[in-house]
């Protein structure tokens, strides 16, 4: 997603991008390609996995903090006996790196399901557990327009 495969530029009205965003090696060159190949008050739609989900675990029972929100290097995780790696990533390097690319935000969602919310349920080590979504959100969605 770093280099244009031959896409023509200023042609699609929207652009999305279903949990995909977050494995790019170069945020702000994905974005600038993203904003050449929509037209003008075009619409680019895309999610990812929310930044404050890295920094939390369960441990012992109990939500904890275990890393700071605002570290941006690479971690690694194993993922069907393969080592992936990925950046985190703020809310605002995101914000910043759209702007750059000439990406207005038009709106962006955080938000757990009501069913979730109102949902009895119990802590678990799972990544995305409706415990742990009942405590901050696990995802974001953003729509922002082409200027």
């Amino acid at each position: 997603m770093e280099e244009n495969p031959g896409l023509p530029n200023g042609y699609f009205d929207i652009v999305y991008s279903i949990y995909a965003i977050g494995w790019t090696t170069d945020l702000q060159k994905t974005f600038d390609l993203i904003a050449s190949y929509l037209k003008k008050d075009g619409i680019f739609i895309f999610s990812w996995d929310h930044p404050v989900m890295r920094c939390m675990e369960i441990e012992k029972d109990k939500l904890v903090v275990k890393s700071s929100y605002y570290d941006e290097t690479l971690f690694t995780y194993e993922k069907f006996d393969f080592d992936v790696s990925l950046s985190k990533r703020k809310i605002s390097t995101y914000i910043n790196a759209l702007s750059k690319a000439g990406l207005f935000i038009e709106e962006m969602i955080e938000e757990t399901d009501k069913q979730t919310l109102e949902s009895e349920s119990k802590i678990e080590q799972k990544y995305h557990s409706a415990f742990n979504a009942k405590m901050f959100p696990l995802s974001f969605v953003f729509k922002v327009r082409k200027l």
